[in-house]
């Protein structure tokens, strides 16, 4: 057996490891012991547990649960406003486990108000320990303290001296508890066995299962496209048959048997020469990114102000893009049976609906994590935030990644149809250690995948296929509608490569237009035509059209339309315009939605908002000089999938003017880094030394590293400890993944180019 072989079988089998351990969970971590009330130093019974001008009658205070068990007594200085004052402390009990728990809400760090946990040893000395952590505000935080030698009692003592707002504390009753780390082993184990699970559901198909001998862009197309609509086409049977057959049930049979399959067809076929070693490499460099990006995610913090923070659906960075959970949102709706235009699932979506964006993501994430054991809640995604949560969003999350990283494998696919091998896989090392490359991998949205399918129907525009290429481009419609911006420069390409006399051109034109609208326009007139709530105002695809004329979020006048894009210009191509511009800096839209953000967190835009610190300095400016320096040899290459998309994104994006990149750039990102490998593989180009050196791929990484962990550990009180005890192994499996993909590209430059 291979060794390509030999891996995928190993990850098949840890994709097997997964359906048990979610079979599993709730019978295992069952055995754990409940947590229990530490008992009281007099040993009295039936007596109040705390003292003082508390209420312990919340029930009208909404605090979410968190960690701490809803049956544990609690106690608030919250009576019915943030005005009330005074003061509480506890009985004292035994403090005989190593290590006392006690929920902690409200803000107990805010001037006036404090929370403290009193040691007492047998001598009657008293040690104070006063609440370290930031304030767990409107939900419960269980803070873990370590017993000091020699102390057999404790109790919990708060005051509330102020009437400022967010001016209260809460806190529970003090208890004993088994080491939060076992059940947090568990979900790790649950969260890496589901990677496996992903990646063997989302690649064996395409591994396996392609016809032989057919063309190579025929070949990438069943290779990245066929495990994800695989996967689709089980998500809209499970929603669609959810009244008779338990979604779950469902799920979790038919991944099974798809599981089975792929291992039963990948034994006696294997990974078949046809499936190039420049794929290979990049098969095995996006299932390393899909672990790198996974760990990040399971780090307990975020930077500061991240979206969601604390929640499942925390999104790993700052503003106001709910982007990130809308597919979930289908995952929710399967999971209840709830119907596409039912009121529930808008309300899921609102301001848009169902029919805004397309639906393939959040149908292809379904199987995999309702197999997984998920379990959606009819509520928005906002319980409290775990490794690899009951609710199945950690499994999503997962899927999504996984789908996203095919971006890798597609461009050095397409890049071997147009130049040589070695420079294919390094155009494909370049973006998948990129900045940008990795954090919209690890960002929960569509547009990598949607970018995929562009790049799958530029292919097959390019080898002459233009109804396969239109159809291919509908399908990443169906994952983002982002791709229409890239239409016509497509449609120009596929008749550029036409014979050249009137009637072919108009032939491949025509076809290439009626694949794409056979997908488009029936979603756009679903969408259209769909009823919806009154106060759903963006329904269908109309919220987006309004990008045109909007500027700040606005109906535009003339001179804010071009003040807007300009802006958007500056901050998409000019280095640290975003930052250095008084304007871009202070915007609102550059803050977190619960506080305004500091210097280093808005440097960080740059990461994710700029063409240059997107794709690395380095290569920015490589890039820059091969375009100016050879770009001249190949106008059409560089007007048709450069220049003219830059300025027809520019003039689209009105939402608001902080940089275009992570709104609608991925497809100039990927553009940029093919055309500089194009015109880097013409002989004697003087970029191509540097482009080609074997030290390139480590010289990525320090700027990857400080975009994923900057932001992240500079923070001097992060807002969420809650499994916080496996964060070192977060980190190192993160670091671990990404120098591991950066010495298998290393190898391969070693290997094959000079």
């Amino acid at each position: 057996m291979t060794r390509p072989a030999r891996l995928f079988r190993v990850i098949w089998w840890a994709a097997g490891l997964s359906l048990l351990l979610a079979a599993g969970r709730d019978r295992v971590l069952g055995l754990i012991p409940q947590p229990r009330e530490l008992p009281r130093e007099d040993r009295a019974t039936g007596r109040p547990w705390i003292s003082g001008d508390f209420t312990n009658k919340i029930d009208y205070q909404e605090i979410a649960d968190g960690r701490l068990p809803a049956y544990l007594p609690r106690a608030s200085s919250w009576q019915h406003n943030d005005a009330w004052q005074g003061g509480a402390e506890s009985a004292w009990f035994r403090a005989s486990p190593a290590v006392i728990h006690v929920g902690v809400a409200g803000y107990p760090r805010h001037h006036g108000c404090a929370i403290t946990a009193e040691f007492k040893d047998a001598a009657g000395h008293v040690t104070r320990v006063p609440f370290p952590l930031r304030d767990p505000g409107e939900r419960w935080q269980v803070w873990e303290i370590n017993r000091p030698a020699g102390a057999v009692a404790v109790r919990v003592v708060a005051e509330d001296r102020t009437s400022d707002f967010t001016g209260w504390v809460a806190f529970s009753h003090p208890f004993r508890a088994w080491p939060s780390v076992l059940p947090i082993i568990w979900e790790h184990l649950q969260l890496y066995t589901t990677v496996a699970l992903a990646l063997t559901l989302v690649w064996g198909p395409g591994l396996f299962w392609y016809p032989r001998g057919t063309a190579p862009a025929v070949r990438l197309f069943f290779l990245i496209g066929i495990g994800p609509l695989i996967l689709a086409g089980i998500g809209v049977l499970v929603w669609s048959l959810g009244g008779l057959i338990s979604p779950t049930l469902f799920s979790g049979g038919t991944t099974l048997a798809l599981w089975l399959a792929i291992g039963l067809r990948a034994r006696p076929r294997g990974v078949s020469d046809e499936i190039t070693p420049t794929l290979r490499v990049a098969l095995g460099v996006s299932a390393l990114m899909v672990v790198a990006v996974t760990a990040k995610s399971t780090y307990s913090t975020g930077p500061s102000g991240e979206l969601y923070r604390g929640t499942i659906s925390r999104n790993l960075t700052i503003g106001d893009r709910m982007d990130s959970r809308f597919p979930f949102f289908i995952v929710q709706a399967a999971a209840h049976h709830s119907g596409p235009a039912a009121p529930t699932t808008e309300r899921y979506f609102q301001p848009w609906t169902f029919f805004s964006r397309g639906p393939l993501a959040g149908l292809a994430t379904i199987p995999v994590v309702l197999a997984t054991g998920g379990k959606p809640p009819k509520a928005p995604p906002n319980q409290t935030w775990h490794p690899f949560d009951p609710q199945g969003f950690a499994a999503y999350r997962v899927t999504m990644m996984t789908l996203a990283s095919s971006i890798i494998v597609a461009l050095a696919g397409m890049l071997s149809l147009w130049i040589a091998p070695r420079w294919a896989l390094a155009g494909a090392g370049l973006l998948a250690l990129s900045p940008f490359g990795v954090h919209e991998i690890m960002f929960t949205w569509p547009k990598w995948v949607a970018t995929t399918w562009l790049v799958l129907s530029f292919s097959l525009a390019h080898t002459r296929r233009p109804f396969a290429a239109g159809l291919t481009l509908g399908v990443g419609f169906l994952f983002h509608p982002m791709v229409l911006l890239w239409s016509p420069w497509l449609g120009l390409w596929a008749c550029g490569r036409a014979p050249r006399d009137i009637f072919s051109i108009g032939k491949t034109g025509l076809r290439i237009a009626g694949g794409a609208v056979l997908l488009v326009i029936p979603w756009m007139l679903a969408g259209a035509l769909t009823p919806h709530l009154p106060d759903t105002v963006m329904a269908g695809q109309g919220g987006f059209f309004r990008y045109w004329l909007e500027a700040n979020r606005q109906i535009a006048t003339w001179t804010t339309w071009w003040h807007s894009r300009w802006l958007n210009f500056a901050n998409t191509f000019i280095p640290l315009h975003v930052y250095l511009s008084s304007e871009s800096f202070h915007h609102a839209y550059a803050n977190s939605v619960y506080e305004p953000s500091g210097r280093l967190v808005k440097f960080a835009y740059v990461w994710w908002n700029t063409l240059p610190f997107g794709l690395g300095l380095g290569l920015w400016l490589t890039s820059l000089t091969t375009l100016v320096t050879r770009g001249r040899n190949r106008p059409a290459v560089v007007w048709l999938l450069l220049v003219g998309p830059a300025l027809l994104i520019t003039a689209n994006w009105g939402w608001d003017p902080l940089g275009l990149m992570r709104e609608c750039g991925h497809p100039l990102f990927v553009a940029v880094i093919a055309i500089t490998c194009v015109l880097s593989a013409e002989p004697d180009a003087p970029p191509a030394p540097l482009l080609a050196h074997r030290a390139v791929p480590w010289l990525q990484l320090p700027e990857t590293l400080l975009m994923l962990w900057l932001t992240t550990l500079a923070q001097s009180q992060p807002w969420q400890v809650d499994y916080a005890q496996l964060d070192f192994l977060c980190l190192l499996i993160n670091t671990l993944a990404l120098l591991t993909a950066a010495w298998v590209l290393f190898r391969q430059r070693t290997r094959t180019i000079p």
